[in-house]
């Protein structure tokens, strides 16, 4: 059986090495650092489920979001936020964009890979 594919977006590479070396054994982990090269990646390949930093440069993550629930091969692909800002407002202005849930960073490797079972369960459940 093949490994699930995350994709892991962030503009802090120290945090995209800390997702390769957390989720590895157990994900097939892609990493880019900004939104637009996550686009090009997802127009050419494939993934089961997003992580997606919030506060990056160019396309902010929340642009992103809106942008990739247009795509219809990805409405339902579960994108989890992981973010500096994790308040109450936040979270609910990430879900209104679609966001399965958000993270706060410095994320528990524990917390990250619950949060992952729970939305590809919750995904192949639709």
């Amino acid at each position: 059986m093949s490994k699930k594919i995350v994709l892991a977006i962030d503009d802090d590479k120290v945090q995209l090495d800390l997702f390769q070396s957390t989720l590895g054994s157990k994900y097939d982990v892609r990493v880019v650092d900004c939104a637009s090269s996550a686009l090009r990646y997802l127009n050419e390949d494939k993934a089961d489920i997003i992580l997606l930093d919030i506060g990056m440069p160019n396309i902010s993550g929340f642009e992103f979001l809106h942008d990739i629930r247009k795509i219809i091969s990805y409405m339902d692909v579960p994108i989890i936020i992981i973010s500096i800002n994790a308040d109450y407002e936040y979270q609910i202005e990430a879900k209104k964009y679609g966001a399965f849930d958000v993270l706060a960073k410095p994320v528990r490797s524990d917390a990250l890979i619950n949060t992952i079972e729970d939305a590809l369960a919750a995904g192949e459940q639709k």
